[in-house]
């Protein structure tokens, strides 16, 4: 037998492996009801069809659903208004997609990453494509962080979302040199405060006059997890376009409710 006979016979032993015996070992569970899957599962079917999944009408800017097809902008667009062009985000943020996240994000549940990035595409593709960015960009997570999770949940969506569109993503173009207190304690003009030096841009990707050199990207797509105020969105954005980057568009996984539906 030839050494790639070999290696294509031990390809196939490893799936094998991977498909029938780690199911029995270590099965998987829905991220929302704990119900035991199939390995070939993500999440069960009755909890799919109850993904709070964004629909119209939504705010012009950031995404966020409003009850009111007469509005063009949610509270926070208005009261503060966003240096990014345009948003756009998967579901709602609520007690069941919270459960999600959590586990995507501080439980080292990584393989949720193909299920967001499959709903991300099929429900979203022509608008990303419409857009055209040059390069995908995710929120950085604090180095600290990093180290204790060993990932940035942020980066896995974008780096299979910059896969699909056919472009490079710059994990490293931004960066996060202060791990700040966590953000849902502030007001919204507080968490824009508490971001303000919490980012910075990689020097490596720099000129002298601090933007980015010839031939990076004029578009970028900026991937966060959760979409709230968006404060942290604002703040990459700001640091982006004072970098030279023409455009900013926004993708989240979740988003809140604008607070003109809670006050």
């Amino acid at each position: 037998m030839s050494g790639e006979k070999r290696i294509r016979q031990g390809l196939r032993v490893l799936s094998g492996i991977r498909h029938k015996v780690l199911p029995v070992f270590f099965p998987r569970h829905c991220p929302f009801c704990g119900r035991i899957l199939p390995h070939s599962m993500i999440l069960c079917r009755d909890c799919q069809s109850r993904m709070p999944l964004i629909h119209g009408p939504t705010c012009y800017m950031c995404g966020k659903p409003l009850n009111d097809s007469r509005q063009e902008l949610c509270y926070d667009c208005r009261i503060f208004p966003k240096s990014f062009d345009k948003g756009l985000s998967l579901f709602l943020y609520n007690s069941m997609t919270r459960s999600s996240i959590t586990a995507f994000k501080y439980h080292n549940q990584r393989y949720l990453s193909d299920f967001f990035i499959s709903a991300i595409w099929r429900r979203h593709n022509r608008e990303l494509i419409r857009w055209h960015p040059d390069a995908v960009i995710p929120i950085p997570i604090h180095k600290n962080k990093r180290k204790k999770r060993g990932y940035n949940q942020t980066e896995l969506i974008a780096v299979r979302l910059a896969r699909l569109l056919g472009i490079p993503c710059c994990a490293d173009l931004l960066l996060r040199r202060i791990d700040t207190l966590p953000q849902k304690q502030f007001s919204p003009q507080a968490r824009l405060n508490n971001l303000n030096r919490a980012f910075c841009l990689n020097p490596a990707y720099l000129d002298e006059e601090g933007r980015i050199r010839g031939g990076g990207p004029e578009t970028v797509l900026l991937v966060d997890d959760i979409y709230t105020t968006g404060a942290t969105m604002e703040s990459c954005t700001r640091l982006l376009k004072s970098a030279g980057i023409s455009r900013v568009y926004v993708c989240s996984l979740c988003i809140g409710v604008s607070r003109d539906e809670i006050v």
